[in-house]
């Protein structure tokens, strides 16, 4: 319980301290529904064209979208400082992090919360909830919601974990190698089933964001019971906590300090 407060009460002051700054907050909300807007224009001209992608309507679509939208938004609200790992390598403020009596995983993760966010987020909701006014959802969907994006937000989160965790070894200021991670969400927002092969696997199996976004897409369908629209996010979520958890101690037990 201790540890806890410690956690709460560090994210209650990162957080605080990322308000402070209010035109980078205000910037950063717009920007955030400008790109969602922006894909959403995509959408929007796609489907002039074509009454379905992979045999999924618009609105089976669109409720990709803000599913995926909420997602990132949660997890860059409450789970994104592992975006600053490879700063805090070449600064060597890791050491700091890695002396204090607390896990170094969940200390580096809530230590830097974006408020930007909020746009993604927002939009998100909004975009679903336009999904299921074109298609009620049966009600079981609307408190299985909650779940499906948390679940996301954890999934997300440990396979930025697990790619980000090679900085420990490839020194630099830059995070592009995580910046694959984040565009393999993007590609959530529509069915996996017009991509190639081993783009499927590698979004529903080795980084399973579909576990969170493609299956209860594939349940409002109709093509899944509810429990597997339960089981298989919650399922993937431990599982890629477990495997976050166990890549970053390997990594950082070979971390040498810079010297900075």
């Amino acid at each position: 319980m201790k540890a806890l407060r410690f956690y709460l009460e560090l994210y209650w002051i990162a957080l605080k301290s990322r308000a402070e700054y209010r035109v980078d907050f205000a910037v950063g909300v717009v920007t955030a529904l400008s790109s969602q807007a922006a894909a959403l224009a995509f959408f929007w001209t796609v489907f002039t064209h074509a009454p379905a992608i992979g045999e999924w309507s618009s609105a089976e679509v669109l409720f990709l979208f803000g599913l995926s939208a909420m997602v990132l938004g949660l997890a860059e609200a409450t789970m994104n400082g592992i975006w600053m790992l490879p700063f805090y390598l070449v600064a060597g403020e890791l050491d700091r992090l890695l002396v204090y009596p607390v896990r170094s995983l969940p200390f580096v993760l809530i230590s830097r919360p974006e408020l930007h966010s909020l746009g993604n987020f927002v939009s998100g909701a909004i975009t679903v909830g336009v999904a299921w006014s074109l298609a009620p959802p049966p009600v079981a969907a609307y408190f299985l919601l909650p779940v499906w994006v948390v679940c996301g937000a954890f999934i997300y989160t440990s396979a930025l974990v697990v790619v980000g965790s090679l900085s420990f070894i490839t020194l630099g200021h830059h995070a592009w190698h995580m910046m694959a991670v984040h565009n393999l969400l993007a590609s959530a927002r529509y069915p996996v089933t017009i991509y190639p092969r081993w783009l499927q696997i590698l979004t529903v199996f080795v980084l399973p964001f579909g576990a969170a976004i493609f299956v209860p897409g594939n349940w409002l369908r109709g093509e899944y019971p509810a429990w597997v629209a339960l089981v298989a996010p919650i399922a993937a979520a431990a599982a890629g906590v477990g495997l976050a958890e166990r890549v970053w101690k390997t990594m950082a037990n070979r971390y040498q300090s810079s010297g900075s």
